[in-house]
């Protein structure tokens, strides 16, 4: 009696003991982080020029991440989730890696590949966002001019590249110094609640035909080594 009262003791122990084990194993692969997106800004630019790199990171503390960075080519500068990726001057693919690690010893790695063209293979393209007169209350500043390589991107917000405008008012101006040649479509948009969507009370524009309710967007074609000059008209988006 005494024997299979210990025995059954010895294996209660054993059960709780693994139950504790596999508690605490299953903690430390929830806290492990995990990279949920790696993006750069533009992700194809001229040689020299400079893009940004951003990586969105789940962790359970995210403060006491460690960010490391390395390239194939060009020269990465700044430090966290956010640096910039100077380009090198022979054109070509490069990849740029990242690896995260937090204060537990966890790792998580991923890369990211960016384009570099020749300077002769890219334009500038440069151009106002205007509301009509009788607007001088709105303000354009900082909002986002996006390019897109077809119109279901657009469609589906996928933009190619992007910048902010440049100066305050209804009237402001846009440039992309190192746009690459090809046909893109392009619209404005300023977010004025911060909501990240489309919403009413938002000024938007486009470079195409039609007015806020029947928006058609055109293709405009950027030939290497010109400038390329547009204008857009903006709206008021209205309620749905």
């Amino acid at each position: 009696m005494k024997s299979f009262f210990l025995k059954s003791l010895s294996s209660l122990c054993s059960v709780t003991f693994a139950i504790i084990l596999l508690t605490g194993c299953n903690n430390k692969i929830t806290n492990v982080p995990t990279i949920k997106s790696i993006a750069a800004s533009p992700d194809t630019i001229a040689a020299g020029d400079t893009a940004q790199i951003r990586i969105l990171v789940n962790a359970a503390n995210p403060e006491d991440l460690v960010y490391y960075y390395t390239a194939n080519g060009g020269t990465i500068s700044g430090i966290g989730d956010t640096v910039s990726w100077k380009a090198p001057d022979k054109p070509g693919s490069y990849l740029v890696r990242v690896l995260v690690a937090d204060n537990e010893g966890n790792q998580v790695n991923d890369s990211i590949r960016l384009v570099v063209l020749k300077n002769d293979s890219v334009a500038l393209l440069t151009g106002i966002a205007a509301f009509p007169e009788g607007n001088d209350t709105l303000d354009l500043a900082n909002s986002t001019v996006r390019l897109f390589t077809s119109k279901e991107n657009w469609i589906n917000h996928i933009a190619f590249a992007q910048t902010k405008t440049e100066g305050f008012g209804p009237i402001v101006s846009f440039r992309f110094p190192n746009a690459p040649r090809g046909t893109f479509y392009l619209d404005i948009w300023k977010d004025t609640d911060f909501g990240n969507t489309w919403n009413y009370g938002d000024y938007y524009g486009w470079l195409g035909r039609g007015d806020i309710n029947t928006m058609d967007p055109q293709p405009f074609t950027i030939t290497a080594g010109t400038t390329k000059d547009i204008q857009v008209q903006m709206w008021v988006a209205p309620k749905q």
